[in-house]
C-alpha cells in the first residue's frame, strides 16, 4: 500500500519540528539524490527537518558504495534534512551526535511501534530478533556546507525469496511487530514470515514509524553527546562482542584484518576495540570511514 501522507501529518508528536515538510514520491533513483538536489535548489536552513520519502527506490544507496535493494512499498526508505537555522552550517561534534543519535532514533521508533529486540550495530546499522540481523542502515551524508543529510531505510515486509543472500544478515520488522488482535492464529506472523506469506502488515505502520522517528531524533538531538553516547551503550550491538575488523569489505580478505573485542562507543563517535590477545586497557579507536565490522559472537 502505498505512503499515505495526511495520516503521517496526523500521527507525528505534537510540537515536532522534524518531518513538517513531507516530499513524497511513488518512485526514485535514490531519496538521497533527491533530497541533496533539493538543498542545492532551496537552501539548506529552510529545509531543516523536510523528509523526501519514496515508496521505491531505483539505485539506492548503502554505506561505502553499497546498494540498497527494496520493492515497491515494502520498506520505509526515506532522507531527512537536518540544517538548524540558528545554528548556521552543523559543526563537527553536531554531527557526530547526528551519526550517534540516528540510528537510536530508529531503534526508538521501532520500540514504539512494538519491536523492542532493536540494537545499534556500529557505525549507524539497526539489528533486530534473536538471533539479531540487520533491520534498518542509516547513512550521514554532508558537503561541509549549509546541511546534512540522512538516508534512512527500514525493512518492513521485503520478499525475501528475492534476496536469498541476504535471508541470514537480514530480517524484517513486520517479523519482528507482536501479531495484531484477531491475528495470532495466521501462520507466519511473528518472528518468522514466510518469503511468499500475502501478510500484510498492521496499517499505517510505515506512517506510524516515520512519525515516531522524527520525534525520537529531536529528543535525542536535545541531549549532550554524553547522554546520547549512554543511550548508545544501552543498545549498543557490539560492546563486550568479539568482531572482525575489516579494512575492505566483508566478502574481501584483507591481510590487516583482525578479531578483536568491542569496548563501546566514545563521544567521538568511533568505536574502541581491544585486539583479541593484547592486554586489557590497551585498546585503539576505529573510525567508521576506514573500517566494517563483523559480529563474531560474546567475547571469551
Amino acid at each position: 500500500m502505498p505512503f499515505d501522507p495526511p495520516t503521517f501529518t496526523r500521527l507525528l508528536p505534537t510540537g515536532c519540528s522534524l518531518g513538517q515538510r513531507l516530499e513524497y514520491h511513488a518512485s526514485l533513483s535514490s531519496t538521497m539524490t533527491a533530497t541533496r538536489e533539493l538543498v542545492g535548489s532551496e537552501g539548506g536552513a529552510s529545509l531543516h527537518g523536510a523528509v523526501v520519502l519514496a515508496d521505491e527506490q531505483t539505485a539506492g544507496l548503502g554505506r561505502r558504495g553499497r546498494s540498497w535493494d527494496a520493492e515497491a512499498c515494502c520498506s520505509l526508505l526515506f532522507s531527512l534534512v537536518w540544517a538548524p537555522a540558528a545554528a548556521g552550517p552543523p559543526a563537527f561534534p553536531e554531527l557526530v551526535r547526528l551519526n550517534l543519535a540516528a540510528p537510536l532514533a530508529v531503534a526508538g521508533a521501532c520500540s514504539l511501534v512494538g519491536v523492542s529486540s532493536g540494537l545499534v550495530k556500529w557505525p549507524n546499522d539497526v539489528w533486530a530478533g534473536v538471533p539479531p540481523k540487520k533491520l534498518s542502515g542509516v547513512l550521514l551524508d554532508y558537503d561541509g556546507r549549509e546541511a546534512a543529510v540522512l538516508g534512512v531505510g527500514v525493512n518492513v515486509l521485503q520478499d525475501m525469496s528475492l534476496h536469498p543472500a541476504a535471508t541470514s544478515v537480514a530480517t524484517l520488522l513486520a517479523a519482528q511487530t507482536p501479531s495484531p488482535p484477531g491475528r495470532e492464529a495466521e501462520p507466519g506472523w511473528a518472528g518468522a514470515l514466510e518469503p511468499s506469506s500475502p501478510l500484510a502488515p498492521p496499517a499505517s505502520l510505515r506512517e506510524r514509524l516515520l512519525a515516531s522517528f522524527c520525534g525520537e531524533l529531536e529528543r535525542l538531538m536535545r541531549m549532550e553527546t554524553a547522554q546520547v553516547v549512554a543511550e548508545h551503550r544501552r543498545r549498543d550491538l557490539l560492546r563486550g562482542q568479539t568482531v572482525r575488523v575489516h579494512h575492505r569489505t566483508r566478502e574481501e580478505h584483507d591481510p590487516r584484518d583482525y578479531d578483536a573485542v568491542a569496548a563501546g562507543v566514545g563521544e567521538d563517535g568511533a568505536l574502541r576495540v581491544r585486539r583479541v590477545g593484547e592486554p586489557a586497557g590497551r585498546e585503539v579507536a576505529l573510525a567508521a570511514e576506514e573500517v566494517s565490522i563483523s559480529p563474531l559472537g560474546p567475547a571469551s
